[in-house]
């Protein structure tokens, strides 16, 4: 459940809640403009907004928003004010949530629906609103004339090429970074049969327009994972998803495999430059080995890529 299902459903069962917004952040902070947490007059949260004394000043203020007081401001330097050892500072607005009932119910339905709005929230007060979406908005959170501009709606969608070891260990991992995920599979091995974790649907099929059909299309907010145990399979797929306009597509296999791939599909019409969008071989290097070890170095180069950009993720480097 989202953060604002858990806060719409918290104010329609009689519950006082205040959301707190991280609508401004400089230097190093452990979370950044656009991180949200909500606040209940009871003292119990939902999410963060980066934990240690910065949380516990914001914590104190929503108690008190919940419990009646007016919208906030929470400003402070991590290490002048805190003591914390980050070294940047934090502003974040706390407001009640009531007011903004009906917005919430609306990106509520938005997420629900896949259907991208604009969340306004005022630095002033907090106050909520929708506006249309603009393509200067890009993917993050921005603040335009002293209002933060986030898009909501279009949850991000993982599908997931393979049910077998790594993409059995992969799907949990993505449906907790937040991605709607779908696990496609031929079932020719029973693979489908028993329940995967993390999977919000399955598709008993590798082929792309099939999987196309059954999810009403693929699009800009789809990430790709070619994961499966045939080698052919892999190729086709990669035959059939890298003209689409997908956010992320990425393939499981050596260096050895991803060469003779190119050289084979450059015969079937795909570029060579094609290949410059696709994450091959999948996931960082962290010398993993085991599903579960490949399945962490997927996803963490899937947390570089989106927080980073696409550019970072080659060019990381494990600490000494």
């Amino acid at each position: 459940m989202s953060l604002f299902a858990e806060v719409l459903r918290a104010l329609d069962a009689g519950r006082p809640v205040a959301l707190a917004t991280v609508v401004a952040a400089g230097g190093s902070t452990p979370r950044h403009v656009g991180a949200r947490m909500a606040v209940f007059a009871d003292g119990t949260a939902r999410d963060t907004i980066g934990g240690g004394r910065i949380e516990l000043a914001v914590m104190q203020a929503g108690q008190a928003v919940a419990a009646g007081a007016p919208a906030t401001r929470v400003r402070h330097h991590l290490v002048r004010d805190l003591a914390m050892c980050c070294g940047g500072w934090m502003d974040v607005v706390v407001a009640p949530a009531a007011p903004d009932r009906d917005v919430l119910a609306a990106v509520v339905a938005a997420i629900a629906e896949r259907a991208p709005v604009t969340l306004t929230t005022a630095l002033a007060d907090g106050r909520l609103g929708l506006a249309a979406v603009d393509p200067a908005d890009g993917a993050g959170p921005r603040v335009v004339d002293e209002v933060l501009r986030e898009r909501i709606g279009g949850v991000p969608r993982a599908i997931v090429f393979g049910a077998g070891h790594v993409g059995r260990a992969l799907t949990p991992l993505l449906a907790g970074l937040g991605f709607e995920v779908i696990v496609c599979d031929d079932d020719d091995t029973g693979a489908l049969a028993a329940p995967i974790a993390g999977a919000a649907r399955t598709v008993d099929s590798f082929a792309a327009a099939d999987v196309e059909r059954a999810l009403g299309g693929l699009g800009a907010d789809d990430h790709a994972f070619v994961v499966t145990r045939d080698h052919a399979v892999d190729e086709q797929l990669m035959l059939e998803l890298m003209p689409r306009p997908l956010a992320y597509l990425g393939m499981i296999g050596s260096r050895g495999k991803v060469g003779r791939f190119q050289k084979r599909l450059a015969m079937r019409g795909i570029a060579p430059e094609a290949w410059r969008a696709v994450h091959a071989p999948i996931g960082l290097d962290l010398g993993s080995e085991t599903p579960a070890e490949i399945a962490v170095a997927i996803a963490a180069e899937l947390v570089v890529w989106r927080r980073r950009g696409r550019a970072a993720a080659p060019g990381w480097e494990p600490r000494p």
